[in-house]
């Protein structure tokens, strides 16, 4: 009997820390791979360095090239326009979540959006992105939903297309023919940031 019941508590205690482990797990979600103008970004590991100033334009709209650093633990509120040969190719958004300075241009990227298409020509880059290996340009809703089908939906309006795998997000705008118009896919940061 004894035995019978260190066992019981032996197979109690794995299943609740397997299933501790796989809600630490899932709450996290998987970084989304992205590939922005042939290079790959992965939200929370990738700097903006990724993208070399001697090839890639970066600035602050309306601020200019951003040449400043940044304090440890902190975000920058701004987005930066990432461009290459006069296309726009994505919005940057960074954090340093290091202890010490780094430069703008160095720190970490969370957040990337871009456009599909645009009333000028060649504004945006038709290969600009993929999300995980997915060119949405010219996608229409169902389209997404069938890609997304594996994430938690947080909504399917008629605009926009919203979803989440842990701390990650993705949403889709559309416009008024159901075709994907612009992408934006974030980590979220911890509360800690300044």
């Amino acid at each position: 009997m004894r035995r019978m019941k260190n066992g019981l508590a032996w197979i109690i205690l794995a299943a609740v820390t397997a299933l501790s482990l796989s809600a630490c797990s899932s709450s996290g979600g998987t970084a989304p791979v992205l590939t922005v103008a042939g290079q790959e970004v992965i939200l929370g590991e990738t700097k903006a360095s990724v993208f070399p100033l001697t090839e890639f334009e970066i600035t602050i709209p309306l601020e200019g090239i951003p040449m400043g650093k940044m304090p440890g633990r902190s975000w920058l509120s701004s987005l930066m326009s990432l461009k290459k040969d006069n296309c726009s190719y994505a919005y940057l958004h960074v954090y340093n979540p290091g202890r010490d300075e780094v430069l703008v241009t160095s720190a970490t990227i969370y957040m990337l959006s871009f456009g599909m298409h645009t009333e000028e020509a060649n504004y945006w880059a038709e290969d600009n992105a993929l999300v995980n290996g997915i060119n949405y340009f010219g996608m229409d809703a169902d389209g997404v939903k069938e890609t997304m089908a594996n994430f938690k939906a947080l909504s399917e309006d008629d605009d926009y297309l919203s979803y989440r795998d842990g701390k990650y997000t993705y949403r889709f705008d559309l416009d008024e023919n159901g075709i994907v118009e612009e992408v934006e896919v974030e980590m979220k940061l911890d509360k800690s940031y300044t």
